[in-house]
């Protein structure tokens, strides 16, 4: 049986990186500054990965890519070439990926009973969902929501553990509420795939015309056209 080529595509942060997996393994990965945003330097990228293993888009079968809430600009660019390869390869198996699941992955080997990502929603509010362990899974548990901080706390079950770049920007120190370490707060390509892989083994795939960026709440020119 051919081995199953799959990609993971991250480019919701400031740090952007691309996946390579075969078969249930994790080859390798590369990370670049995201801050590049148009889609044909994610393409040069994820081009000179293939070629390094010894492969080109025609062998992959699978593509996991972040689908939000993050950058605007950054899950435009991720999605459009996901949504191109979609187009271009009708082999090709597409799996939007949250963030939210992606940054909970970043978890996993630290001990909690709840945890709760954490991203900036702007104008003095953030994104949240909380989840809970069953067993080896990390399963949802409340959320996502738009909420205050102190609306956040105030229902938020204790012991907690908060993740996501949502910390940088809100003060939710308080009793009972641990902070995950700084440096697992934004999502990775690696944490992209290890969701996106689970995800494509549930049959989570999408269609290239429906896999669409998440956001935090709307982009700002569009609350003011509403």
């Amino acid at each position: 049986m051919r081995e199953m080529i799959s990609i993971a595509i991250e480019t919701s942060c400031r740090v952007g990186g691309l996946a390579l997996g075969r078969g249930d393994r994790l080859a390798r990965t590369v990370t670049f500054d995201a801050s590049s945003r148009h889609a044909t330097h994610l393409v040069g990228r994820l081009r000179d990965l293939l070629r390094d293993e010894g492969l080109t888009v025609d062998d992959l079968g699978q593509a996991y890519v972040a689908a939000g809430p993050g950058s605007f600009t950054g899950l435009r660019v991720g999605i459009t070439v996901a949504r191109t390869l979609g187009q271009l390869l009708p082999s090709l198996r597409l799996v939007g990926v949250p963030t939210t699941l992606a940054v909970a992955e970043n978890a996993r080997a630290l001990a909690w009973e709840h945890l709760a990502v954490v991203l900036d929603a702007r104008e003095g509010l953030i994104y949240a969902e909380r989840f809970v362990r069953r067993g080896e899974e990390i399963a949802p548990a409340a959320g996502p929501e738009v909420l205050t901080p102190a609306e956040f706390l105030a229902a938020a079950p204790r012991p907690l553990l908060a993740i996501g770049e949502g910390l940088g920007y809100r003060d939710l120190r308080a009793d009972g509420v641990a902070l995950a370490p700084q440096d697992l707060w934004l999502p990775t390509p690696e944490g992209v795939w290890r969701v996106g892989r689970r995800l494509a083994a549930a049959g989570g795939f999408v269609d290239f015309n429906h896999l669409l960026p998440t956001y935090t709440r709307p982009p700002a020119v569009l609350r003011k056209e509403h």
